[in-house]
């Protein structure tokens, strides 16, 4: 039975955060470049005088004040660049280095989820629901966030479960490294009336 596409609320705000990073990643590259411009057309810093003119204190002043500038963005960079870089994946998601990966993940998670189906108090559980698991870059899942309940909490904890416990999912690729040192898997979990889990990237 072909899993169905249900629609997510949460993929898009998940890859509107990746956008916004890059965006703000770029403005703070714009800008170190804007102060850096700003600085070099400056006449050098002159000797100290006694009595310099109000304009040459004016002057140092907006130097003082670009340097300090200039330092706190190449901080913020440096703390941006020091981030595990992260990738969600997705249908929007069109790189084939992804696609292997992809499907042993959710073999995985499908045939645990089978196995182990849920169950409380003697009664299987049945249902839908959205979750994201994020996998660190040798494998281990890093930590699971449901993004649209089943409506059943115990559901919901069984599921999280059953992605952390398929895990660890196996080391990435060379390729899969040069892109990402995380990857969030966006999923739609699916435990159907025939006692199965089918497990589909989500769409919106």
């Amino acid at each position: 039975m072909p899993p169905a596409l249900v629609d997510l609320n949460g993929e898009n705000s998940a890859q509107d955060q990746e956008r916004q990073l890059r965006d703000l990643q770029e403005r703070q590259s714009l800008m170190l470049a804007q102060v850096k411009n700003l600085l070099a057309s400056m006449p050098p810093p002159e000797p100290r005088q006694t009595n310099p003119t109000p304009e040459q204190v004016e002057r140092e002043e907006k130097r003082r004040q670009l340097i300090k500038l200039l330092a706190e963005i190449e901080r913020r960079i440096n703390q941006e660049n020091a981030k595990p870089k992260k990738r969600y994946i997705s249908p929007a998601t069109r790189e084939a280095v992804y696609a292997v990966y992809y499907d042993k993940l959710r073999r995985a998670i499908e045939n645990r989820g089978t196995e182990n189906f849920p169950s409380q108090g003697g009664q299987k559980l049945y249902g839908e629901l959205t979750m994201i698991v994020n996998i660190n870059h040798d494998g281990q899942v890093l930590s699971t966030e449901i993004v649209q309940s089943s409506g059943n909490p115990a559901l919901d904890r069984r599921a999280r479960a059953i992605a952390r416990n398929a895990g660890p999912y196996g080391k990435f690729s060379k390729a899969m490294r040069q892109q990402a040192d995380q990857i969030a898997v966006v999923s739609r979990f699916k435990f159907t009336r025939d006692d199965t889990l089918e497990t589909k990237l989500s769409n919106k």
